[in-house]
């Protein structure tokens, strides 16, 4: 007999052996629909429901671990009320707080952010009642969200986590769900696309040009590093200072003057046409070379430059006719 019991031990013990025990002992949660508007307006409140199903493999009772993926800007935090129903018992969830363990982080590192370039945050809500389970006898339940999404006109992509306070936000013990991008309308701003690329701040016009053409200048101060607005975003003027190689000898035109003072198209929205050859006031005959500019505020300390690089943006010729 002890024989056996020691056999059994050891077996026990073994890391394979653990590793199927922990099998055994774990909660299946699978998100089975997501009932989500696809487009709302601003200022309006957003009602979400999450359906689950639970297939527990033990006799156990935790909370319920509700992960929302939402734009910062909507500060569901503060204002998102959360609620459940389910066969085994209803109730009300509240925001995690600095008690509780940090279940944000690992959701951050399991789902990501879908497809926003940022801009979005995984804000965590707890039940206060724990939930029971019975060993192999599967239950259903859903979650009810209402949250405001903000008076910005925005595209986005909203995700939710599912787990419990016993097996915390890991693989295999909880479920993650994406629904498409959705969008609010209705505002006064220009459309942030979370779910379109890295937004841009310059766009250059025409198409394709010589430093003979006339170049159209676009600049948007809202579109800044990882979304967020640039150092100019509010500012009333704003100036073009560009700088380019002629016959080999540099050459700067930055002086805030009528000739580089950009127009304003409201909403934070800029432009500027020029003449490369009428700017750099380079002659006929001589060679313009490696144009680059960046933008300024009237007293020229602060400047706005390439997002990607840090460095100036570039001006590059495309057509040889």
């Amino acid at each position: 007999m002890k024989n056996k019991l020691y056999k059994l031990k050891r077996i026990l013990f073994q890391p394979k052996a653990l590793f199927l025990l922990f099998l055994l002992l774990s909660m299946c949660i699978t998100i089975t629909n997501v009932n989500q508007p696809s487009s709302i307006g601003v200022g309006e409140r957003m009602d979400v429901t999450i359906d689950v199903d639970v297939a527990p493999a033990e006799d156990s009772a935790y909370n319920i671990v509700f992960g929302v993926l939402a734009p910062e800007a909507w500060d569901i935090a503060s204002n998102a009320t959360v609620s459940y129903t389910s066969d085994n018992g209803n109730g009300t969830m509240r925001l995690a707080n600095g008690a509780d363990p940090d279940y944000a982080t690992p959701m951050a590192d399991l789902a990501g952010i879908g497809e926003n370039y940022g801009l979005v945050e995984w804000v965590v809500f707890i039940s206060n009642e724990t939930v029971p389970g019975a060993n192999g006898v599967n239950f259903s339940g859903q979650i009810q969200l209402s949250m405001d999404v903000g008076t910005d006109n925005i595209k986005t992509q909203l995700g939710y986590i599912v787990g419990t306070s016993g097996y915390g936000i890991t693989q295999g013990e909880t479920d993650i769900r994406f629904t498409p991008c959705m969008e609010v309308t209705g505002g006064s701003n220009p459309v942030m696309d979370l779910c379109g690329p890295l937004p841009f701040p310059v766009t250059l016009q025409p198409a394709e040009y010589t430093y003979e053409d006339i170049i159209h200048v676009g600049f948007d101060a809202t579109k800044g590093p990882e979304g967020a607005p640039t150092a100019l975003s509010g500012f009333v003027d704003v100036y073009l200072c560009a700088k380019a190689i002629v016959n080999g000898q540099p050459v700067e035109v930055c002086d805030n003057s009528s000739v580089t003072k950009m127009r304003s198209m409201g909403n934070d929205q800029w432009a500027i046409s020029i003449w490369p050859r009428q700017l750099f006031n380079a002659p006929p005959g001589q060679e313009i070379t490696d144009i680059t500019f960046s933008f300024t505020n009237q007293n020229g300390d602060v400047e706005v430059k390439n997002p990607d690089t840090g460095e100036d943006f570039q001006i590059i010729a495309n057509c040889t006719n």
